[in-house]
């Protein structure tokens, strides 16, 4: 069994704070880091991270000098089947115990997939973190999240490899500003023997793997992030729900 990780700890404590924020009207404000590090028995840079991840999706606002407050509640969060995805709580409450580990970066060119995902040139350089996610030790998912090099400086590529938060889109909005105004998400069927890695990930098990790609957008329609999960749908579910007018 994988020890749990920082990762562990911001996915447990998220959903926790998302409850606290559902009974607390828009403008209240929410008590300060270490009250809730105490409160919810996490350190306090996991409560930063999780309030800056609720904050860039406009859960709350952040003033500098004066605190943190509960925004009206965004748009419904399964509606968007990826951006709000938390691995560790879906597989938890499918009655397994989640684990993960992050797997490392990796820095390549873009090639034919991430050119078109991104519009850029094939030969421009490209990030990916690989992050695996475990269900009683066996393996539910694999999340790939990718954008391109030139977003970011050499001293932030440098921060990004030593820092353990694993969400990229977290760390594009700290250090660029962006952020996800809309997505565009494809669903398929693959299978591992197509991909060497998954195929050794699974020691030779051959299993279809639900594969979501989705490329996330900013407010000027420009491509900046891509996450590729190739998901094992005997531990984990997912659900997408629309609003009709």
């Amino acid at each position: 069994m994988l020890r749990f990780t920082a990762e562990n700890q911001r996915s447990k404590l998220r959903p926790q704070l998302e409850l606290l924020l559902r009974s607390l009207r828009p403008g209240t404000k929410l008590p300060s880091e270490p009250v809730l590090a105490q409160k919810y028995g996490v350190s306090r840079s996991t409560v930063r991270d999780v309030m800056g991840q609720l904050a860039a999706e406009g859960f709350v606002t952040r003033r500098q000098g004066s605190g943190t407050f509960v925004n009206a509640p965004p748009l419904v969060p399964q509606e968007n089947l990826i951006h709000f995805v938390d691995f560790p709580t879906l597989i938890a409450k499918e009655g397994y115990c989640p684990s993960s580990q992050q797997l490392g970066f990796i820095l390549q060119p873009a090639g034919t997939f991430f050119s078109r995902n991104f519009g850029i040139d094939p030969t421009d350089r490209v990030i990916t973190r690989r992050c695996l996610y475990l269900a009683d030790g066996c393996f539910a998912v694999l999340a790939e999240d990718s954008f391109p090099l030139n977003l970011i400086t050499t001293g932030q590529y440098n921060q990004l490899l030593r820092s353990e938060n694993t969400d990229l889109r977290l760390f594009l909005f700290n250090a660029t500003g962006r952020t996800t105004y809309r997505d565009e998400t494809t669903l398929s069927v693959v299978t591992p023997a197509d991909y060497p890695y998954l195929a050794e990930l699974l020691g030779g098990e051959e299993l279809p793997l639900l594969f979501i790609n989705s490329v996330c957008l900013d407010k000027e329609n420009r491509p900046f992030t891509c996450a590729q999960i190739y998901s094992n749908t005997n531990y984990i579910k997912y659900k997408l729900n629309r609003h009709m007018l």
